[in-house]
This record gives structure tokens, sequence and C-alpha cells, in this order.
């Protein structure tokens, strides 16, 4: 049986890359994300936090009611990338993660859409990551669809 070197190669390159992405999606040993509870009264003006050495701003624009389009935006020094999904307390409402892009100015914005909730309840969490090392959640809620 002849050994054929550029199939070995494939299979011994395609498990290297296969483990490389694996092993970016964990943290790095000892690396703790921060997590913070922010309420925020107003979402609309927005809401101000110190998380770890940074201090994060988060607000929204627009009307906020399910299937409605509106806006988020965050604002953390250094930051690199953010993303927001969004839950209801005890229940899961599928897949609804964003990925907020910066402006020119470092603010990070996404445009979202939520969906109906099938029991009427209109209290969301909006948990926001920044660099993986920052989860922050707050709550708010919607007007009526």
């Amino acid at each position: 049986m002849q050994v054929k070197w550029p199939a070995i190669v494939g299979l011994a390159l395609a498990v290297a890359l296969g483990a490389l992405a694996v092993w970016r999606n964990f943290p790095y040993p000892g690396a703790a994300r921060i997590e913070v509870y922010l309420p925020c009264p107003d979402p609309v003006a927005g809401c101000t936090a110190l998380v770890g050495n940074r201090t994060v701003s988060i607000g929204m624009a627009g009307e906020r009611k399910p299937l409605t389009a509106f806006q988020v935006w965050v604002k953390a020094a250094g930051a690199v990338t953010a993303q927001a999904s969004f839950t209801m307390v005890g229940m899961n409402m599928g897949l609804n993660r964003y990925t907020l892009r910066p402006d020119v100015a470092g603010v990070f914005h996404a445009e979202v859409i939520l969906p109906v909730c099938v029991s009427g309840r209109r209290e969301w969490v909006m948990s926001l990551d920044i660099d993986d090392t920052i989860r922050v959640s707050m709550p708010f809620t919607t007007g009526s669809p």
C-alpha cells in the first residue's frame, strides 16, 4: 500500500484548523467575564456604568415594540466587538443575536427586531457582550404589539 502524502497533509491541516476554531471560542484560562445587571429607567436617554475598568454606556432609539425595528447603541472605551441578544425571564425567545458595528466615533450600533411573545409579556432583558469579557444585562419593557 502506497502512502498518499497529499491526503495525509490535507487531513492534518483540516484537523489543525478545526482545533484552532474550537480554541478561539473558549476564553483564555483565568480570564473571567465580568457580569453586571444594569437597570435603566430610560433606555432612550441611555445609562452608564463602570464595569471593571471600563465605562460602558448603553441606550436604545426608536419605538420598542415586537416586530418593529429599533436601534441599540453601546459605547465602551477600547471595545473591539459588541453583540446583543434578547430574552425574557423564564422564557426561551429563540435565536436573536445581533452584532453591533462601530461608527467613526467608536459607538457600536445595530438595528434589532424583537419577536412577538405569545403570552403577551412585555418585560425583556438585553444581554450585551463586549469583547467576550463583559456581559451587561439590561431589563426593559416594550409597547404593546
